[in-house]
């Protein structure tokens, strides 16, 4: 994002300048200038994307691009017909440009760098405001400016040779508050991002137990389970007949992968029906029918559900049969009635619990 909006603020400049200026020899240094701050970003940006650089490359370049910047605003073009004091160099409003390069800074979300690029972004203007004060022939105000009469200070103004150095001040002043203002928004982003990790996060939690649309409305409510409550549901066991002795009998990777193929398929099956599923039990999947909020075909949905993990085992006993693998058997158990319900865990990982008689003659049942 920073190569770009750097990109395009180059592109700017250069088609400005290109409108309004003279094609001389004095505005081919001028664009070769900005061709040169390009081929600097365009290093960094090849260095980023290949995930090889350093953590300085950031400040090197930062510093090498408001120097270079500085050096050409205050010194003189050196194919201009006509050179101007350099008094006359800090009266032409270029300082803007120095900000432009302290606002991309904070595109790294380094509030280090940010803070570091206004105060350099400081430091080099007024070293360069300096370096003009003391050319022979510069006139400064021997006081304050502004308690002088209007002649006087008109005659200085008209003084090519005249420094304002209130006004240089007020520029230092005014860039170091700006990297301040960008340390100020990077923070603040950083801190956004993270809180948008953790709700990411928290998303991924209730989308392994819950069917999609069911996520969406959990995700927007200050408290998805609500209170602790009876409430009727279907439950539902499911799980695989003699994978006991499967497990003693084959290596653990293979009992893991077919751990892995049964719980996503059946669980699918299960979101497909706008079911809830409410724990892993080694081979066994246990998923509810009306969590968190009651429906009035839940005992309905449970029993098809329950034949559509008859159909899908079907199928891939098939794909294993072909495979060499042997056919698996699975045991299911529905049950509908009175539980009791609440949320369990903590924020960063949030579920929802169900007790009671139903859950335990669901598992019977299986």
């Amino acid at each position: 994002m920073q190569f770009w909006a750097r990109t395009a603020s180059l592109a700017a400049i250069s088609c400005f300048f290109s409108l309004i200026s003279r094609w001389d020899a004095s505005l081919l240094f001028v664009l070769a200038g900005l061709v040169l701050f390009q081929l600097v970003g365009l290093i960094q940006f090849l260095f980023v994307r290949r995930r090889t650089a350093p953590w300085w490359i950031g400040y090197v370049v930062g510093t090498l691009d408001i120097i270079l910047l500085t050096v050409l605003l205050i010194t003189p073009n050196p194919f201009a017909q006509e050179v101007a004091p350099a008094a006359m160099q800090l009266r032409e409003g270029s300082f803007k440009f120095l900000l432009i390069f302290v606002c991309l800074g904070a595109l790294t979300l380094s509030t280090r760098l940010a803070l570091y690029l206004g105060a350099l972004a400081a430091l080099t203007w007024a070293i360069g405001v300096g370096w003009v004060i003391v050319h022979p022939g510069t006139v400064i105000p021997a006081t304050n400016l502004y308690s002088l009469p209007l002649t006087e200070r008109l005659n200085l103004y008209l003084n090519p040779n005249f420094v304002d150095t209130f006004a240089q001040a007020t520029n230092v002043l005014v860039v170091l508050i700006i990297g301040a203002i960008m340390a100020l928004v990077v923070s603040r982003s950083r801190h956004l991002s993270e809180d948008y990790v953790k709700a990411e996060r928290a998303r991924a939690n209730l989308a392994r137990h819950f069917s999609p649309n069911v996520v969406d409305q959990l995700a927007t409510d200050d408290e998805p389970f609500g209170p602790v409550r009876r409430q009727e549901i279907a439950v539902l066991f499911a799980d695989i007949v003699g994978f006991t002795h499967y497990s003693e009998d084959h290596p653990a990777e293979a009992v893991f992968e077919l751990l892995r193929q049964f719980h996503r398929r059946m669980e699918q099956v299960v979101f497909d029906h706008n079911g809830t599923v409410d724990n892993y039990i080694g081979d066994c999947i246990m998923a509810t029918f009306g969590v968190p909020q009651a429906s009035h075909d839940d005992a309905t949905r449970a029993i098809q559900c329950a034949g559509a993990m008859i159909a899908t085992l079907g199928d891939w006993n098939v794909q294993r049969v072909s495979r060499g693998y042997p056919p698996l058997d699975v045991r299911i158990g529905v049950q509908y009635g009175a539980v009791v319900l609440g949320a369990v865990g903590s924020e960063r990982n949030l579920s929802v619990a169900v007790v009671g008689d139903t859950v335990n003659v669901a598992s019977r049942l299986q």
